[in-house]
């Protein structure tokens, strides 16, 4: 009797593995339908237009001019995902979610509660039956990815692509195709893309010369964040389409405006932007201007802004971009041990917009005369690199050392 009952206990396990084995080779299969077209699962992509690849890949001093044609050029090219489906009929609409997490829909999950959407990622009944593409495209918005730090998106086509923009540099993403089909749901393996160590720039509508002041490599082997501070031309000409981008996608806290009050909307009381940015008007010195005593508590005053993590993210702009723009950034990326070839080349992209290059002034005039003579004061102060330097100096202007540490504390990874 004992052995019949152990024969049978045997022969249900076995029966169990067996459905197990089943279930887990259909949904292998369910899996399968979904194939990853471009970019390939795991390949390395750029995001940079045929200019700026060109700019990063030719680059020495001075490259910008013969590359710039005085308009916006620095637009990225964004990422073109598709696939294809193994199955004799069509969804009725494909979601797709891409993400830095690993796995797209449970970082959905998080971003839509974070979001205050009300939803957990899933499909359910409704979606399946009596939604088209387009209604479900609707049903989408309101979702805002400055609150999501794995840089979640959701996309709802009829199609087999989606065209991404804006996305981080040096970073690997995830993403994952949910076909809704009139009688069932079938999900794609997570695939995987990388995009390149390019510079991530940015398409603001209304607003020029906008880049990411992240993403470069620092000392220590740290890289500095994305998506904390933004540089460009000024927010004057603002409109409904600049706002959704600079708040909802960029999710801009603080508007730090360099010109003087009353040149073009500067001095307001609210940014361009909106009543709900913070908005801080310092009149800024700019190149050489840095070594005048009586501009430098102005000066310490737009460094001292960014030791405050409640400020961030951050968009800080002069007129065009360029000039006090770039004395700040020169600064910043100095105290955060970027690579002095790499400041000049973020300077050097200014040329490559409207903005950057509408006075028509030579490249080589404005390396020579204003940004090598400005490193090349700081690089005369005390300290064994540049970031040392930079930090000797702004110390003389009065930074303290916890602001100092403050900084790179909250910007290097």
């Amino acid at each position: 009797m004992d052995g019949r009952k152990k024969y049978r206990a045997r022969r249900a396990i076995a029966a169990v593995m067996a459905a197990l084995m089943l279930c887990a080779l259909f949904a292998g299969c369910e899996k399968r339908q979904i194939v990853a077209g471009v970019p390939g699962d795991g390949k390395q992509i750029t995001t940079a237009n045929a200019v700026v690849a060109e700019f990063c890949r030719d680059y020495k001093p001075g490259t910008s001019e013969d590359l710039r044609e005085y308009s916006d050029m620095y637009y990225p090219a964004g990422v073109d995902l598709e696939w294809s489906y193994a199955t004799a009929d069509s969804p009725l609409y494909a979601f797709v979610v891409v993400s830095r997490h690993k796995d797209p829909r449970a970082a959905l999950a998080k971003y839509e509660t974070a979001a205050g959407t009300g939803k957990t990622g899933e499909s359910n009944e409704a979606d399946v039956t009596g939604v088209n593409g387009e209604a479900a495209a609707e049903a989408q918005t309101g979702l805002t990815p400055a609150l999501d730090p794995d840089d979640t998106r959701r996309y709802v086509t009829a199609g087999t692509s989606v065209h991404i923009d804006d996305l981080l540099v040096n970073t690997d993403y995830y993403w994952q195709v949910e076909a809704v089909y009139a009688d069932r749901v079938v999900r794609s393996d997570i695939f995987r893309f990388h995009t390149r160590h390019d510079f991530r720039t940015l398409n603001v509508p209304r607003v020029s010369n906008t880049r990411d002041l992240g993403g470069y490599s620092a000392a220590g082997g740290k890289t500095v964040r994305q998506g904390m501070i933004y540089r460009g031309a000024n927010v004057d000409g603002a409109n409904a389409d600049t706002r959704r981008v600079m708040l909802d996608e960029l999710g801009i806290r603080t508007d730090l405006d360099l010109r003087a009050p009353g040149e073009g909307k500067a001095g307001g009381t609210s940014s361009p932007l909106g009543k709900e940015v913070n908005y801080v008007n310092i009149s800024a010195p700019l190149y050489l201007g840095i070594k005048d005593e009586e501009k430098q508590p102005a000066l310490a005053e737009e460094i001292r802004l960014f030791a405050d993590e409640a400020n961030y993210p951050v968009y800080f702009h002069c007129a065009i971009g360029r000039d006090r723009t770039g004395t700040l950034a020169m600064l910043l990326l100095g105290l955060l041990g970027v690579p002095e070839d790499m400041i000049r080349r973020d300077y050097e992209m200014s040329f490559l917009s409207y903005s950057g290059s509408a006075d028509k002034t030579p490249v080589k005039t404005m390396l020579d005369g204003n940004f090598e003579p400005t490193l090349a004061y700081i690089k005369t102060l005390a300290g064994k690199t540049l970031s040392d330097k930079t930090v000797s100096f702004l110390k003389s202007i009065g930074i303290t050392q916890e602001e100092i540490d403050s900084i790179r504390s909250i910007m290097l990874r």
